[in-house]
Formats: C-alpha cells, sequence, structure tokens
C-alpha cells in the first residue's frame, strides 16, 4: 500500500469533517462537555511549589505524588545525560510510568478499600446517573493496609460478591466476581484500527496505528450483553484482540527532527474520528444516554498536549486543551493528575454509560415484567395531591411490553372496516375549544383543550429508488440532513430477509392506506401508481405522537417498500445483499387481510390508550410469525425491541419521512395521506391482543388528565393541555370546568418523552398562576360562549 502524502492525509482529513479547533476558551465549548475540559483548565493551574505545601490534601497523597513526578524527571534526565540511549526505550519507560496508573489500577483486595483517591473526579451531567455514582462514592473508604500487603486491581461495584483473600489478616470483603480475574481496562500497543466501511478508505494508506490506545476489557458482563445483542454493531474497533470502545489514544513523535504536531494531529484524526463513531452508534441504537468523548494525547520529545475528541452533526470537532514539559515539575504533575482525572471519568462515567447502553440493546433472552406492571409503576402517582407529576420512560414502555398471544384470524373476503365505527371531525364542534379565546391573557395562550377520541390518522409511503441514478439523487439531497443521512444507513440492515419486512403486491398499498385514513378518493400513491402486480417488499411500522405546535393527536402509519431492481441498485452500491425474499412463493394473499385487520387493531384504540399512546411517543412494527394451525405466515404487532430493532432506528427512519418536505428529489420518493377522524368505540376488532389495549387501564377511571409541553417543543405551543377521557356528555361549559378543576387539584398530569428519555419541564410560580387564572375563567358566570 503506498504511503499517503501529508497534503493528502490533510485534504482527507477535512474532506471527512474532522476539526482540530486549537486552544478553544471556555466560552467556545460544547455544552454537555464543559465540566469536563473545565477540570483539565483548572489543572493547568497547578504550581508543583504550591502542592507540595498544601494541608488541604492528605500527605499521602502528596508524598506519592512527589514519588511520580521526580521519577519521571529522572528517567528523562538520565536520557538526556545518556546520548547513546535508544529513543524507543526511553519513551516507553516514560510512557509506562504515566499510564501505569490506569493499569495498576487503585482496588485493595486486601480491605476492598481504595489506595489512591483522585484528587479531580468526573461526574456524569444526567441527574440519576450523578445520583448513582454519589451513592457508590459514599461505600468508598481509603486503603489503610502497609504498602507490602496491598494488592491492587479496578472492580466492578455492580456486580459484587464476597471472597476470601490470601492476605493476613484474612477478611471477608466485597469484591466483583466478573472483573476480580481481569483489569476493567485495557491497553494495546501498534495494532491496527479498522476504517469505518461506508468512507472506502482501506486502501488510502491513511495510518491507522496509533502507538498506544486504551479501552475497556471484555469482561464476563460485557462480553455476556455484546453476545446476545440482535443490533449489528462495532464494539471491537481495533484488529487482533478483545479491547472494546477505546477512550484514549497516545501517539509519539521522535525528539530529533520532529514533524511537528500538526503532523501527528493528521496522523492520528481517522482512529479518533473511528472511536467516537462506534459509541455514536450505540447511543443510537440503544435507549440510554452517551455522551461520544475520545481523549488524545500527543508529544514529540519532552512536549506533551492533551485534546479531547467529540463528533456531532456528522463532524469531529478535536479540542485542545493542555500543553506542558515532562522535564518541569509543574508539567509532570498537571500530567498525572490529568490522567487521574480521565482514569475517573472512564471509570465512573464511560463504563456506566456504555454498559447501560449496551444493556438497553434488543436482547432475546431478557426476561422482562409485564407491561401493565410497568405502566402502572410509571403512572402511580397520578391520583395524588404531590406537585410532582408522573413522568413515564418510553424505554421502559417499549422494553417491557410482555409478548401476548396474537391469535388474529384472516378478515371474512368482502368485509370492509374503512369507515365502521369513525366519522369525520374536521368541523367537529369541539375543536373549538383548542383554539385561543382572549389572545390578551396570557393563560388562554399557553391552554388548550382536545378531545382523546378526535384523532388525526395519516399513511405515508417512502419508495425505495429503483434506479442508480435516483439513488445517488436521493443520497445527495440528504448531504445536509443528519437524521436522513442515519436513516439511509439504516436501510441495508433493513432491506434485508427477515421477519419484520413482508412481501406484497404493489396494488396492495392503497388498500392498506384507505383503511387506515378512511378516504375514498385515490390517493397520491395510488394515481401515479403503474403496475399494481409488481411484488414488492415492505416494512411498516406504527407511531403516535401529538403535534408539537397545537397537541393535536396523531397516529402514523408508515411503510417504506422496494422493488427487486430498487434491492439489487441499493444493495450494489452499499455493497451488501439486501435482494432476497421476492419469491413467489414467500407471498400468501391472505397477508394483506391480515395487515388491515392488524391496522384495525390500532385505528380503534380507546382515547386512554390515545392519549398515553401520544405522549410515550408509543411504536410498534408490524413483524410476520408462523401459526402452524393456519396455511401461510400471519402478521402481528411488536415493539421494535422485541423485533430487534432499537427505537431510535424508528425515529430515524420517520425522520426520513420528514425529510420528504426538504427537496425535491426526496419529495418525489415519499407520498401522505391524512383524515381527522372522531373514533367511536363500539366494536373492537376481533382477537385484538389485550397487550395493545392494557395501557389505557392504567390511567384507571380518570375522567381527563392535563398534559405538559417539554422544553424541545416550538414556543407557540400552549404550555398546558387538557385531554378529555369521557366517551359522552363532555362539550358542555360546566363539565368541562369540572374536569379542568379535578385534573389540576389531583395533579393528574402527565410530561411528553422523547424518544427513550423523560424531559421533565421546570415548574414555576408563573405555571401556578396561569393555572389558576385558567380556572378563574371556567368559573365566572360571564364566561365567554363558544
Amino acid at each position: 500500500m503506498p504511503k499517503i502524502t501529508p497534503e493528502k492525509l490533510r485534504g482527507l482529513v477535512g474532506e471527512h469533517h474532522i476539526q482540530f479547533e486549537g486552544p478553544t476558551p471556555p466560552r467556545k465549548w460544547p455544552n454537555r462537555y464543559k465540566h469536563l475540559f473545565q477540570v483539565v483548565r483548572d489543572i493547568w493551574a497547578n504550581r508543583y511549589d504550591e502542592y507540595i505545601k498544601r494541608t488541604d490534601i492528605d500527605q499521602k497523597t502528596i508524598n506519592k505524588q512527589i514519588s511520580r513526578v521526580r521519577k519521571v524527571i529522572d528517567i528523562a534526565n538520565r536520557f538526556r545525560r545518556n546520548i547513546g540511549s535508544h529513543e524507543d526505550t526511553w519513551r516507553d519507560a516514560i510512557e509506562t510510568t504515566i499510564m501505569g496508573f490506569l493499569k495498576e489500577e487503585v482496588v485493595c483486595q486486601s480491605c476492598g478499600h481504595e489506595i489512591w483517591d483522585s484528587e479531580y473526579k468526573a461526574h456524569p451531567l444526567d441527574k440519576r446517573e450523578k445520583e448513582e455514582l454519589e451513592r457508590k462514592s459514599r461505600k468508598r473508604s481509603q486503603c489503610n493496609c502497609p504498602p507490602h500487603n496491598q494488592s491492587v486491581i479496578w472492580i466492578d461495584e455492580d456486580r459484587c460478591g464476597l471472597i476470601v483473600t490470601c492476605a493476613l489478616p484474612l477478611k471477608l470483603i466485597a469484591v466483583s466476581d466478573d472483573e476480580l480475574r481481569e483489569p476493567i481496562f485495557q491497553t494495546v500497543i501498534g495494532e491496527r484500527v479498522s476504517h469505518i466501511p461506508e468512507d472506502d478508505l482501506g486502501s488510502s494508506g491513511i495510518p491507522m496505528k496509533p502507538d498506544r490506545v486504551l479501552g475497556l476489557s471484555r469482561t464476563a458482563k460485557f462480553r455476556e450483553s455484546i453476545e446476545a445483542c440482535l443490533v449489528n454493531l462495532v464494539h471491537a474497533p481495533v484488529q487482533g484482540n478483545d479491547m472494546i470502545y477505546p477512550f484514549l489514544i497516545l501517539e509519539a513523535k521522535r525528539e530529533k527532527d520532529p514533524p511537528g504536531f500538526r503532523a501527528i494531529e493528521a496522523q492520528t484524526a481517522f482512529a479518533i474520528r473511528r472511536f467516537l463513531r462506534i459509541q455514536e452508534d450505540l447511543q443510537t441504537s440503544c435507549q440510554s444516554h452517551l455522551d461520544p468523548l475520545v481523549w488524545f494525547f500527543a508529544y514529540q520529545g519532552n512536549e506533551w498536549r492533551l485534546y479531547a475528541a467529540i463528533i456531532k452533526g456528522g463532524k469531529t470537532r478535536i479540542f485542545h486543551l493542555w500543553q506542558g514539559i515532562v522535564e518541569s515539575e509543574d508539567g509532570m504533575l498537571q500530567l498525572f493528575q490529568i490522567v487521574e482525572f480521565i482514569g475517573t471519568w472512564a471509570r465512573d462515567v464511560f463504563r456506566p454509560q456504555i454498559r447501560r447502553c449496551l444493556a438497553g440493546l434488543p436482547n432475546p433472552y431478557k426476561r422482562s415484567p409485564s407491561f401493565d406492571e410497568v405502566v402502572r409503576s410509571q403512572l402511580g402517582t397520578l391520583n395524588s395531591r404531590a406537585r410532582s407529576f408522573s413522568i413515564p420512560l418510553l424505554g421502559s414502555l417499549q422494553g417491557e411490553i410482555s409478548e401476548a398471544q396474537a391469535g388474529q384470524g384472516p378478515i371474512q373476503n368482502g368485509q370492509c372496516y374503512s369507515q365502521q365505527g369513525f366519522q369525520d371531525a374536521s368541523s367537529n364542534s369541539f375543536l373549538r375549544w383548542s383554539l385561543c379565546r382572549d389572545l390578551s391573557k396570557s393563560w388562554a395562550l399557553n391552554s388548550s383543550i382536545r378531545h382523546s377520541d378526535i384523532v388525526m390518522f395519516s399513511f405515508r409511503v417512502f419508495e425505495i429508488p429503483d434506479t442508480e441514478e435516483g439513488l445517488k439523487d436521493l443520497i445527495s439531497s440528504l448531504q445536509n440532513d443528519q437524521n436522513g443521512q442515519t436513516a439511509i444507513h439504516h436501510l441495508p440492515s433493513l432491506m434485508q430477509d427477515n421477519p419484520y419486512t413482508f412481501v406484497l403486491k404493489r396494488g396492495n398499498i392503497p388498500e392498506m392506506e384507505k383503511c387506515w385514513t378512511g378516504a375514498n378518493a385515490p390517493s397520491s400513491y395510488e394515481s401515479c401508481m403503474e403496475n399494481s402486480d409488481e411484488t414488492l417488499r415492505a416494512f411498516v411500522f406504527f407511531r403516535s405522537c401529538c403535534q408539537h405546535n397545537d397537541w393535536q393527536l396523531n397516529r402514523e402509519m408508515y411503510c417504506i417498500v422496494w422493488s427487486p431492481a430498487a434491492a439489487n441498485i441499493f444493495g450494489s452500491y452499499f455493497s451488501t445483499d439486501v435482494a432476497q425474499g421476492f419469491k413467489e412463493s414467500n407471498f400468501q394473499r391472505a397477508l394483506v387481510s391480515e395487515v388491515i385487520h392488524s391496522f384495525q387493531q390500532l385505528r380503534s384504540l380507546s382515547g386512554k390508550c390515545s392519549v398515553v399512546y401520544a405522549l410515550f411517543g408509543i411504536c410498534y412494527v408490524l413483524q410476520l410469525y408462523q401459526d402452524l394451525s393456519q396455511e401461510g405466515r400471519l402478521v402481528h404487532w411488536r415493539s421494535p425491541q422485541e423485533s430487534g430493532l432499537p427505537t431510535p432506528m424508528i425515529e430515524k427512519l420517520a425522520g426520513l419521512f420528514n425529510s420528504a418536505t426538504g427537496g425535491d428529489t426526496v419529495q418525489l420518493r415519499q407520498y401522505q395521506s391524512r383524515s381527522l377522524l372522531k373514533v367511536f368505540h363500539a366494536q373492537q376488532p376481533l382477537n385484538t391482543p389485550a397487550r395493545l389495549l392494557q395501557v389505557g387501564d392504567t390511567l384507571g377511571h380518570l375522567k381527563a388528565v392535563m398534559a405538559i409541553k417539554p422544553d424541545f417543543w416550538p414556543q407557540e405551543c400552549p404550555r398546558f393541555c387538557l385531554f378529555v377521557l369521557l366517551d359522552q356528555d363532555f362539550d358542555d361549559d360546566d363539565i368541562l370546568r369540572d374536569l379542568l378543576h379535578d385534573t389540576i387539584r389531583t395533579r393528574a398530569f402527565l410530561a411528553v418523552c422523547k424518544g427513550a428519555t423523560r424531559d421533565q419541564p421546570l415548574w414555576t410560580a408563573d405555571d401556578d398562576n396561569l393555572l389558576e387564572d385558567w380556572k378563574q375563567y371556567f368559573s365566572e358566570e360571564n364566561m365567554l360562549k363558544l
């Protein structure tokens, strides 16, 4: 492989949006990382002469630092005096001493306490993660064993058991049965890092062998999570070893005729980007929080620099945070403190986040509590008078749905559900309550009333291009749309032959659309359809949400379809085989009636279900299953996790449809129809699984609930929306007044979930005043009649 020129390497760094920011002032640091970067800046201000005189630090800690600083300076001085010394030997001695803290670890097996307590500790931003870390920290104590009796190892405090040590005196201590035999960090020296596959840079000659890489060890617990994972992710990008999720790189250059730090930066840029991307891919695929971050030490001769790298919006940003001289007492003290700080971050923040992310990935071996138990526990405070409000966690709802026997049967020929139990609601009189009445009143601008049975039904189709030119145009049109790009890269795995895609005829799509929306007129898709008998493969998923500008309840059905020609073009472009599954034997005519029957199950949900579905953002995937009692394959609704798909992937795919409004190229691939309907509940489709309906039971006998706008919604959206749950006798001023008063009095409040996270709006005195004014309006005799 030819060696790449420095000029070409720098060009590729720019083309792939890798930006070295240089020494950046704190005001320009990204918000989610400021608290970490500030610690490094604080350390940079430390001076050795002042440090050794401090009385607020344990003398044992000061003595340890003095010893380490002098050791490294002695190594550097010996090398300087011995001209014949080999530079690699000197560098190895320096690196081993400096980074040894992360290999040696800090927990004593004799007493179970910490031998070393970092002076600077990292903490997560997430409130719950911070509370958990504080709980663990309170259990940690300083080791007072004699040095000769200390045995050290990093332990995993989440998997503790009792062991008997051979140290004297004999003690029972709590340690990890998982990590006792191996450290939680692993160092790799001079091994090759794989490129991001879609970059196609394998033959580019880009350097991908950092001097040292530090990552997480593949302990038994990690190995179990990774082996059970159903999502195709890269966990170990350094070839030839088991190290996972690297978080620190060290790259050194010779002291004589050094190439300069810009050369070191360019040489390491793609390895940094690769490590960030695997963190980002994990975060995207799971239902837990992670802020991708990679630390990078670069040095030549006796000068060291520290960088921190993040990835955002498709761009890799690398910040220069610190620099120092290893022959300087100040520089060495700072360097040791920084390494210790990174060690605490890796143990207390990064590693737990990775574990939570892996635990949130689809796992077929997990045993979950029932859906009803989980939702009831999340909504248990609705009827209390507490000032807090219940905010259910979508991740729990999606992941904990228990599998129930669907037992669907085929629909009789000629039976049509399109209008049964539904009524056009575009002129429904209750809609007047959703509008502002007196714009001079602040409460009017921030309040809305909606009925849970008035729902917007939308059916959306996205067709993958069947020509190479069309596919390239589609991808090009999304170059500035990060969500759209991510969705496109999810499609190859989606299009492979799997249980959550199925074969149908093109002419079936308008049937499905009319069933869902109740529309009788030809749809936009039907009007441009040329061959109704053409075989397609489809991925169908359902989402429920509220419109962000006015609280309108939405039930959305999405259908991504592709022809055999599109599969061939797409597979060739992305170098993957997605052309399987189009054989006529795979297609059963009864499947279409099964799909329509499944649509009716979600179409006829009660008002209580409708509100909970929308506020929690519940989504389902239509999945094939084999019923041995009947011929052919049937379909049923499964949560994304049950289908082996991460919920964030569904959100990204929905984003692809939203991207369709951004340009003509994408717009041509997308079709949509909508109907605002009033849902009646006289009849529920036969054999509707109980798990689709029981979510509504969690609201008990409530007649209304109050939804609170999340901070990420537009400002013009009202702050509060009263969702009326009554089936009848609700469009009355007196009844609405009583519902409003009771809902506020009992604090029957719900907040909106975003993805897999809870968004807890900040409650202020203005909110109390607003609700009080709203109540007062409904109490006045001269209330405006609409």
